[in-house]
């Protein structure tokens, strides 16, 4: 068993280590570039409609309301819905798809000095792990496309083990798959009031937002 003693960081993905913004704005360019009915739309108003598409689908998976595969075609309702566009048929959605997804994972990238901030801490003896909602291939494949997989020593999805945050649960697995039994020296990293910070006092973490 570690040493209850052993630092420990825990952080968010989405908006933390991964900078989503700007995937999202890249992926949404060339959107708008595509479709002539969107050519007046600022990126700002795409960007702001479809995240609010993709939270509601993605909350909806995430309760096991609806399938990842149900969500990855609701968000794209819900964003033409949003703009006023006609509702989306099979072969459009999939053809949003196929200009959206490869320009998001062009363009992933660390938000700024995460990458050195992880080095450090390693360097300084902390353990480190990611906490995030989502699939965990996803969130693996991120983390590698990023550069930061081989600095966290374990990630942790909800679709992984059932819980989502800000359930305690979910950070009483990350903790107990480090071998340890207790939350001192542990600390939380998020972008999130509700999902992250929340989430870590119900467990008397740190929270860091």
């Amino acid at each position: 068993m570690q040493s209850t003693r052993t630092k420990v960081i825990f952080f968010d993905m989405d908006g933390t280590l991964f900078d989503i913004d700007h995937s999202l704005r890249q992926a949404l360019s060339a959107i708008r570039d595509t479709y002539n009915a969107l050519a007046e739309k600022t990126v700002e108003e795409l960007i702001e409609k479809y995240s609010a598409a993709l939270q509601q689908s993605r909350d909806a998976y995430l309760d096991k309301v609806i399938t990842y595969e149900a969500a990855d075609t609701q968000k794209v309702h819900l964003f033409f819905a949003s703009l006023g566009l006609p509702e989306p048929s099979l072969e459009q959605v999939w053809q949003f798809h196929n200009t959206y997804k490869p320009v998001y994972s062009a363009n992933r990238r660390p938000t700024a000095g995460s990458v050195e901030a992880l080095v450090r801490l390693r360097e300084n003896g902390y353990r480190i792990g990611i906490v995030t909602d989502g699939q965990l291939q996803d969130q693996r494949e991120k983390a590698e496309a990023i550069g930061v997989l081989h600095l966290v020593d374990l990630i942790i999805t909800s679709d992984e083990i059932g819980f989502r945050k800000p359930d305690h649960r979910i950070f009483e697995y990350a903790i107990a798959r480090l071998g340890m039994n207790s939350f001192e020296n542990t600390y939380m990293i998020g972008d999130s009031v509700d999902a992250d910070i929340k989430g870590a006092l119900d467990v008397r973490l740190t929270g860091i937002l």
